[in-house]
């Protein structure tokens, strides 16, 4: 199970559903105002999904306003990644975390996030903006202070260095910014996870902590299958402690960062094969973001 190739039409699949996420966040993005809450940012984005017939989640909507999307003073994880999934303490899944009724303030930062499923095709996005207009310097700074990652990672994994070396890297390159590791915050530290084609798709659904019983089950099934097969399988789970080359499948990239009262984030899916590697779209939006601001330096 752990070890996963795509057709063609399985990756066309996979980059839709991705794309109908980051159609959801614009849409959300578009209509931030200045009084909106967390729990109101959430369901927008996930009834603009359902309105374009979305039935299943890989993880419900998340938004999180201001310091929130630094995590500020939010407890790291430790211990079994796995036994951290449901933990009440824990970044994503536990209730903390949770869109709250927070309300957006002007200056604040926001990051939504949402996983929606087509299908078995199951994605997962995070993307960073501000109220429409009201982008500081210290967020754009930030913002493009991602850009080198989504370069070094994929370089990394194509040339077969382990998990763990990309993250250490990583750690490196963001505390050489002036910045802080935030997605050591989330369950496991991960800084990605496998995402495939979802189990259960014929059952009832319902939220876990705004997880779906179908994404614990796809990401439990990897753990159990590296736990029981480890010399053919690993965890689907990317962290420090990781010492195994990206397997084959997709994986869900989220590289997280944050400074004072500032986070910001983006995630994407990245297709490894048995000998290559490669971004599923490059034409996504904090990537022309990037370009842009690049290109107007030049």
């Amino acid at each position: 199970m752990s070890r996963e190739q795509f057709t063609s039409a399985q990756l066309a699949d996979f980059k839709a559903v991705q794309r109908l996420a980051y159609d959801a966040t614009a849409a959300v993005e578009a209509q931030l105002y200045v009084g909106i809450t967390e729990k109101e940012a959430a369901a927008m984005l996930e009834d603009w999904l359902r309105a374009r017939g979305v039935r299943r989640f890989f993880h419900y909507g998340f938004a999180w306003f201001g310091d929130r999307t630094r995590f500020r003073n939010f407890e790291k994880p430790s211990g079994n990644a796995l036994k951290q999934l449901l933990s009440p303490k824990m970044a994503h899944f536990g209730k903390q975390f949770l869109p709250t009724d927070r309300r957006l303030k002007k200056g604040d930062a926001v990051i939504l996030d949402i996983g929606p499923v087509l299908g078995r095709a199951a994605s997962d996005m995070g993307y960073s903006c501000t109220l429409p207009g009201d982008e500081t310097e210290e967020f754009h700074t930030a913002r493009m202070a991602l850009e080198p990652y989504r370069r070094m990672i994929l370089e990394m994994v194509k040339r077969g260095e382990s998990q763990g070396n990309i993250y250490k890297a990583l750690d490196e390159l963001i505390a050489d910014q002036g910045y802080e590791n935030i997605h050591s915050y989330y369950p496991g530290s991960v800084v990605a996870h496998k995402i495939g084609n979802v189990p259960g798709v014929s059952l009832p659904t319902f939220r876990v902590q705004n997880f779906s019983p179908q994404a614990i089950a796809y990401l439990s099934g990897h753990v159990f299958e590296s736990l029981l097969r480890p010399a053919m399988n690993s965890t689907p789970i990317w962290n420090e402690e990781s010492d195994t080359p990206c397997e084959p499948g997709l994986w869900a990239i989220e590289p997280h960062i944050g400074k004072g009262d500032i986070g910001v984030k983006f995630e994407e899916m990245m297709v490894v094969t048995e000998d290559d590697a490669y971004w599923l779209d490059d034409d996504l939006p904090h990537v022309r973001y990037w370009a842009g601001h690049l290109n107007a330096a030049d």
